[in-house]
């Protein structure tokens, strides 16, 4: 597990910039959708909530690898967290994930993404692994 930058946390922690979850299909294609509810849950993971429990839920109950990318596209800057997804469909993490969101939202599970790697998705520097 590497340590999140602050930069990376305050970027993670900005509710108006893109946060999208890349998963893999059975098939070994990608899946990619919105995971608004993406946050920083400790110096080391990322956790968002899943509500829909459809294609992204299946994908990381069956392969936990995942991506996910952050991006403020007026800033021009970003990165993508790499890692291995942990579901909780109940205790302290799903109840944390559950407070966060709207009550008629309630979540079907809560993910902790452990995150392994980091690239930047920033300018020049783009797609190099920065941890």
């Amino acid at each position: 597990m590497v340590k999140l930058t602050q930069e990376m946390k305050d970027l993670v922690g900005r509710a108006e910039v893109a946060k999208v979850l890349a998963t893999i299909n059975p098939d070994g294609t990608p899946n990619v959708g919105p995971k608004m509810s993406t946050h920083v849950l400790d110096d080391g993971s990322l956790a968002y909530a899943e509500v829909t429990a459809k294609h992204h839920y299946e994908n990381v109950k069956r392969d936990p690898r995942v991506a996910i990318a952050v991006v403020d596209w007026a800033g021009r800057a970003g990165f993508r967290f790499i890692g291995e997804a942990e579901i909780h469909e109940s205790g302290e993490l799903y109840d944390l994930e559950a407070s966060r969101l709207p009550p008629e939202w309630k979540p079907r599970a809560a993910v902790r993404v452990k995150v392994s790697e980091v690239h930047s998705l920033s300018g020049p520097q783009a797609g190099e692994r920065i941890l």
